[in-house]
Parts: structure tokens; C-alpha cells; sequence
């Protein structure tokens, strides 16, 4: 008996095909959330038929996206180049999943310009190490999709375990990583946390992402652990506001993020 291969995001990145804007995916079953597809791996996806599309792009700048329903393994991505300014390029990509639009992604790209105002500010990252640090929740008991990624809780509260305090500070990376643009990696990367509301849960519980926004202060250069600060500033009627900032292991930020977030409990 053989054990199943899992395709990384490298080989679905390698077997987007198509032209002309339009380009076709299949997101394989290990990536799937319940009974669509984890959003990270769309946007990933959404962001490589991009470069596929329109190889000449700067820099990505900023990401905003919305789910809008269930997004199946057979994928076609309508690549729209919106405006191409002096300073930064506006592209729309439509998630196109049974016929029905699943998410609409918004990309910004932007080249370097001079500016005489540069800093970082490098918060307080007093927190242990990955090697020191235990797993978030064991990858073969999380969903399907989190198999595919290593996460260990750096502070905070563990996943339904009641806790008064609606924050963790984890680190992540991919799984199988050394095939993957690190640009990719990253969105993919960026997503795959639970809400930080669901360590307040007593019990688990379904959950499911609305809206999704990221805005990049550096891209990282390898796909190493990163740490993420996910906090839910607010939680009620359903929905939890959800604030993310990710660093490198030097502390410094790689981007911040914020989701709208349902929750079934």
C-alpha cells in the first residue's frame, strides 16, 4: 500500500494553464476547508495566475479579498488589469468555481519610489522561539487543509480552551515549501491561522472568513517560519474583527492584515 501523494502548492502554481486573462486551476482535496476551498490557497492561486498573466508587474503591494461562496477544486481565474498608473497597477481577478463567482481578489503593484522618509518600527518580540514553542493544534487533527503547514503557539491560548483573551502569537510555515515562489508562500501562508476569537470558544465550532485584507510593508526573500500577532478586537452578532500583523524572525514586518470573520456558535 502506498501513501497518497499530497500536491504542494508548487505543483498546482506549476499546472496553472491557460491565456489571454483567463487561467484554470484544480485545487486539490488536501486543500480544502470544510466544503471549499482554504481561502489562502485561492488567493496564492489568484495571485500566481496573475504574474502567469502579467509577467511585467512590480511589486505587490496590497490585497483585498472577498469570499463570496463555496470555491470547489476546478478553478478559472478572470485576470483584469484595471488601471496602470505611474505608481502603482490595479488588478481584478474573479474566482470562477461551478460556473459562480466564488471571491473577487484586488492586487496592488507598485514599484520602489525615493522617498525621504523611511523607518521601522520593531514592536517587542519577547516570545520563545518555533523550537521552543508547542504545536498550535496537531496537523493531523486540524482540517484537511492545515495539514499542509506547520504552526506552533508562540503565546496565548490554545483553540477552544476558554480563555479570556482573544490573541495568539504563532509561527508558521508551509509544509512543503522549497518548490514555491516565497511571494506565494507568503499569501499562502498568511491565511492559514484560525480566528484569534475561537481560543475564547469553549467548544470547537465551524468558522468562515468574509473579508480579507493585506497590505505588505516588505515581501519576504525564503519561506522560513514567520510570526504572526492575530488578535479579535471585537466579537459580537456572529462576527469577529480580526487584526493580524506578521514579522520575520528578526522582527521585522513583513505585513498587517485584517478579516471579517463568521462564527457558527
Amino acid at each position: 500500500m502506498t501513501d497518497e501523494i499530497v500536491p504542494s502548492l508548487g505543483d498546482m502554481v506549476r499546472d496553472l494553464s491557460g491565456q489571454d486573462g483567463r487561467i484554470a486551476a484544480r485545487i486539490s482535496p488536501h486543500w480544502m476547508q470544510g466544503r471549499t476551498a482554504f481561502g489562502g490557497i485561492t488567493a496564492a492561486l489568484a495571485l500566481a495566475a496573475t504574474r502567469k498573466a502579467l509577467p511585467e508587474l512590480p511589486a505587490l503591494r496590497s490585497m483585498q479579498v472577498s469570499f463570496l461562496r463555496p470555491i470547489s477544486e476546478e478553478v478559472e481565474f478572470k485576470v483584469e488589469l484595471i488601471r496602470a498608473g505611474r505608481s502603482s497597477s490595479f488588478v481584478q481577478v474573479d474566482c470562477i468555481s461551478a460556473d459562480k463567482l466564488g471571491a473577487r481578489c484586488t492586487f496592488v503593484f507598485g514599484g520602489p519610489r525615493e522617498s525621504a522618509y523611511t523607518h521601522d518600527y520593531l514592536a517587542d518580540q519577547n516570545v520563545p522561539g518555533p523550537d521552543d514553542s508547542p504545536q498550535l493544534i496537531r496537523r493531523s487533527s486540524g482540517p484537511s487543509f492545515f495539514k499542509n503547514f506547520e504552526a506552533r503557539l508562540a503565546d496565548g491560548a490554545q483553540l477552544a480552551s476558554g480563555s479570556d483573551r482573544p490573541e495568539m502569537i504563532v509561527w508558521t510555515r508551509l509544509a512543503a515549501r522549497d518548490d514555491v515562489d516565497p511571494e506565494i508562500a507568503f499569501i499562502c501562508n498568511a491565511d492559514n491561522l484560525p480566528p484569534a476569537a475561537m481560543a475564547t470558544f469553549t467548544a470547537g465550532a465551524p468558522v468562515s472568513t468574509i473579508t480579507w485584507a493585506l497590505d505588505v510593508a516588505r515581501m519576504p526573500t525564503d519561506n522560513d517560519w514567520q510570526v504572526t500577532r492575530t488578535t479579535s478586537k471585537h466579537s459580537a452578532d456572529g462576527y469577529s474583527v480580526q487584526d493580524m500583523e506578521i514579522r520575520s524572525r528578526d522582527g521585522m514586518l513583513l505585513a498587517s492584515a485584517q478579516q471579517l470573520v463568521a462564527l457558527f456558535a
